[in-house]
Order: C-alpha cells, then sequence, then structure tokens
C-alpha cells in the first residue's frame, strides 16, 4: 500500500469530505464521487451517479445545516481501489430554530482511482446509538 495514497484517502475522509459538506454546494459535494458511483444512505432510496448524488444532497441540506467530523479507523488500498471505514459525528442544525441534534454514524466507502485522484465508488453507512 502506498503511503501517499492511504494518507490521500484519510484527507477525502477526515478533512476534505466533511468541508464539502458544510458547504451545501451540491456540485462540489457530488464532485468527491466517481461518474458511477452509488451512495446507499439509511433510510432513502440509493443515489446512481454524480447527478443523482447531487440531488439527494440537496434535498437533505435544504432545510438544515450539516457539520460533520470524520474519523477514518481503516484504510486499506489494492491498486487502484481500496476502503476506509469510520465514525461519524455529525451536529444537525435545522433552520427553522429548532435545537440542534448530534448524530453519529459508522461508515464505509469503496474508494476508486479516477483520472489519477482517489473519489468516492460506493458510499454506505447506518447510525449508531451515541
Amino acid at each position: 500500500m502506498s503511503v501517499s495514497d492511504r494518507n490521500q484517502i484519510q484527507t477525502i475522509f477526515e478533512e476534505i469530505y466533511p468541508k464539502n459538506a458544510r458547504s451545501k454546494d451540491p456540485q462540489r459535494y457530488a464532485a468527491m464521487f466517481t461518474k458511477a458511483a452509488v451512495q446507499m444512505p439509511p433510510g432513502v432510496p440509493d443515489r446512481y451517479g454524480r447527478a443523482d448524488i447531487a440531488a439527494g444532497y440537496a434535498e437533505q441540506v435544504a432545510d438544515k445545516d450539516l457539520d460533520p467530523t470524520l474519523t477514518a479507523e481503516e484504510i486499506q488500498v489494492m491498486g487502484d481501489h481500496g476502503y476506509v471505514t469510520g465514525i461519524a459525528m455529525v451536529t444537525v442544525h435545522p433552520s427553522d430554530g429548532s435545537p440542534s441534534l448530534q448524530l453519529k454514524f459508522r461508515g464505509l466507502w469503496l474508494m476508486k482511482k479516477e483520472d489519477g485522484d482517489w473519489k468516492i465508488d460506493r458510499q454506505i453507512w447506518n447510525e449508531k446509538p451515541q
């Protein structure tokens, strides 16, 4: 495993993804995914490709702000593919002034090098007790 590849995946997971999730910019968010990515969030239908992922993200943040902190626990790289597992602690700030919520998720991302850059190819997560 290349240390550089591992570090790039960790940076995407712990720094770039949270920053883009906070941005409320669907195109910026979707750009982290491969062209043929599949996102499998809990409680809603799967999303296929960047356009569908962008639309789902826009719907998700339409009435709230997200403030996630992600911590990678395991990263493996196998050539141009890899995976990362970790924990996300997310503070949800509703736009209507309701109290903020604290949520905890465990995630598994399958990563793929596309045009020389690591992208999220498959993403699945589920909610965990605090």
